[in-house]
């Protein structure tokens, strides 16, 4: 598997990944998603296998984080440690620039929080309410080793 930066002319092949990716995100996120690619908002990776895109790394930073804004692998390339080779990735970046990794998982997708922590990631915060009435933020970080 290959890291490679996103460029904006892979938007058309990148763009069923990020539909999957976001499904059940409900449409403004989904949208906001799609948008950061099409814009080239923020800083975006693709991990490739045998020349085809198999997940997708979306980072923004803030004050002193590194922020991991959306993470998807294709679902029949899942359980392939594609999207732990992505966090690691993020790591590296976060760990050069000493900024702490982030990453805000809705309630909903609790399973999502677990394979965080399971990267050594901790939680730091929950948000009842953040964006609308019943949405729970959950917020975990890591700080990564010098």
């Amino acid at each position: 598997m290959l890291i490679v930066r996103y460029s904006p002319e892979r938007f058309r092949e990148v763009l069923p990944l990020l539909r999957e990716g976001t499904r059940g995100w409900g449409k403004e996120w989904r949208e906001e998603i799609i948008r950061s690619y099409s814009r080239s908002e923020g800083e975006a990776y693709l991990a490739e296998a045998d020349a085809k895109v198999v997940g997708t790394l979306l980072l923004k930073r803030e004050v002193r984080a590194l922020v991991i804004y959306f993470l998807a692998v294709r679902k029949g390339e899942r359980l392939k440690n594609i999207g732990s080779s992505l966090v690691k990735f993020a790591e590296g970046i976060a760990r050069r620039e000493k900024r702490i990794l982030r990453v805000d998982v809705a309630k909903e997708f609790e399973k999502n929080a677990n394979f965080y922590l399971k990267l050594g990631f901790k939680k730091c915060g929950r948000v009842k309410n953040f964006y609308l009435e019943g949405d729970d933020q959950i917020f975990l970080y890591k700080r990564p080793r010098r």
